[in-house]
């Protein structure tokens, strides 16, 4: 299966970084981790986190069948637009997010 294959993995990720015309440095500063730690990405040394996984795949536009994976599509826009939001949001946005999903269903019980 694809998805479990490091370096198939980094195969993908460089053919699309390539498309886009982006470096390796470039790419690791906008998912937000090292230059080096990319690099072992794309090499098959390493297999990305789930976070970093859903980063680069927006950022790449990489679509999830690439990996073996039927994408998912919801009947309401607007819920695929946040759950888009969600994939490429780091661990504060995360957070911040859900405090505002929480206080606008306290808000709503009142």
């Amino acid at each position: 299966m694809p998805l479990v294959d490091k370096k198939y993995i980094g195969q993908i990720l460089r053919k699309y970084r390539k498309n886009l015309n982006l470096t390796q440095e470039e790419l690791a500063e906008k998912i937000g981790i090292a230059e080096k730690h990319y690099g072992k990405l794309e090499r098959g040394t390493f297999s990305p986190s789930l976070e970093t996984f859903f980063k680069l795949i927006n950022i790449l536009n990489i679509p999830i069948s690439e990996f073996g994976l039927n994408e998912i599509k919801t009947i309401n826009p607007i819920m695929e637009l946040l759950l888009k939001e969600i994939y490429s949001s780091d661990e504060k946005d995360l957070n911040l997010y859900l405090n505002i999903i929480k206080s606008i269903k306290d808000y709503n019980k009142k």
